[in-house]
């Protein structure tokens, strides 16, 4: 398998739509989502590959082979630095700035709780980081990967004010459009035909902490998009040729596909390396939205005991608390023949293409909490940085519940 970059640069507003109904006779207002999904931009990739290479089409096995393509992404790039979403094992006190790192309290005598499953701690402050009530900051949406790795490999739980600086980014700015229907005789205005879309500026983000006194340049950092594509080798000569202007989400809005040399931004830190060599206490960080077949709970953790082995030859972990979101609904549109047994998706010819089940899935920056029973957490850093976790194989392929370790 050959393993590229490819780096995306936006023509106009990305449109990432969330499951809302939209059209004619079901609402005149799209809803859009915060950043693209991991389904999303796996399928533009693929359909980018097609228009961009004369020898594809989708016909005959072209569509079997192009669903084997692995795509992880997209993260904003900037300054040279790749930006993962922020974790919410992340606290920040509005009165002292005080940025604080919760993890799993054990239940004291005469506690309780009413999780899902037995044996799992709250994920909370710790008595001495709540002394005294406040109101929680909104931490920044995106933090640069030196940043994180600082986050996952910190012994201490607390961090000063002035942690969060500029090099933080806050998250995309919102476009929304009002759009009409014309009326081809009369070249006015339909009547009634009225509809509004949003979308995603991203060529900027905005940068943490900015003022609207200060001139763009300040306000504003300039990214790229960054994706990883692990292909097989017949498949990876259309991906190192690619270089094409084609759609990313809905409304047909371009971006530029194009390969790139990033892949040293989505290697492991060497800090993290070293700590996950002596950890018995890890920390799993979603950095993109994960698919478990059992919910929030992933398959290759057993129910009853709550231990597993997240990679094949990785170190068995056992859960003992989770800090996640409220989950989030995914569907969307196959084009290759298909059919689905719970929630499981495998390509049949003889079916027709069709819409996906609609499923939930768990939000990124979502943080699940171990400690290790027994192997080498060394795996985790080596075959387990950003690579997904989520249980279906074609949900894995499609970027869904990339994965960072740390320590707690």
């Amino acid at each position: 398998m050959s393993v590229s970059t490819l780096e995306l640069t936006a023509h106009d507003p990305i449109i990432a739509r969330d499951g809302r109904p939209f059209g004619l006779g079901q609402g005149n207002r799209m809803r859009g989502l915060s950043w693209p999904l991991p389904s999303v931009v796996a399928g533009s990739l693929r359909s980018a590959l097609v228009k961009a290479s004369p020898n594809l089409d989708f016909t005959r096995a072209t569509p079997v082979e192009l669903l084997r393509v692995e795509v992880a992404g997209i993260f904003p790039c900037s300054g040279g630095q790749l930006y993962l979403p922020a974790p919410n094992d992340c606290v920040w006190e509005e009165n002292s700035g005080t940025v604080f790192r919760v993890g799993p309290v054990p239940l004291q005598e005469g506690e309780g709780a009413d999780f899902p499953v037995p044996d799992l701690s709250p994920v909370q402050l710790t008595t001495d980081q709540a002394r005294d009530d406040f109101k929680v900051k909104a931490v920044p949406a995106w933090w640069p990967l030196n940043k994180y790795e600082q986050w996952l490999t910190m012994a201490d739980a607390e961090l000063p004010a002035t942690w969060f600086d500029a090099m933080f980014l806050d998250a995309a700015k919102r476009d929304i459009r009002d759009h009409i229907c014309l009326n081809a005789e009369t070249g006015t205005a339909a009547e009634g035909l009225i509809f509004a879309t949003e979308g995603l500026t991203l060529t900027h983000l905005p940068r943490f902490g900015s003022r609207d006194s200060q001139p763009s340049s300040k306000r504003f950092a300039e990214i790229t998009l960054s994706v990883r594509v692990t292909s097989a080798e017949k498949v990876s000569a259309y991906v190192d040729q690619l270089n094409i202007w084609s759609p990313l989400g809905g409304e047909r809005r371009l971006v530029h596909w194009q390969r790139s040399d990033q892949l040293r931004l989505w290697k492991c830190p060497d800090a993290v390396r070293t700590v996950l060599e002596r950890a018995t206490r890890i920390r799993m960080v979603l950095a993109s939205p994960a698919i478990f077949d059992h919910g929030w709970l992933p398959a290759w953790l057993d129910s009853r005991s709550l231990q597993g082995r997240p990679l094949g030859d990785g170190p068995t972990l056992k859960l003992v608390g989770a800090c996640i979101s409220r989950w989030r609904a995914v569907s969307g549109w196959a084009y290759a023949p298909h059919s689905e047994l719970n929630g499981r998706r495998r390509v049949v010819p003889e079916d027709s293409p069709g819409p996906k089940a609609i499923r939930r899935m768990v939000p990124a920056g979502g943080v699940y909490f171990f400690e290790k029973v027994d192997g080498d957490a060394r795996v985790l850093a080596s075959n387990g940085w950003l690579k997904p976790v989520s249980d279906a194989p074609h949900d894995r392929r499609d970027g869904f519940g990339l994965a960072v370790w740390g320590i707690w």
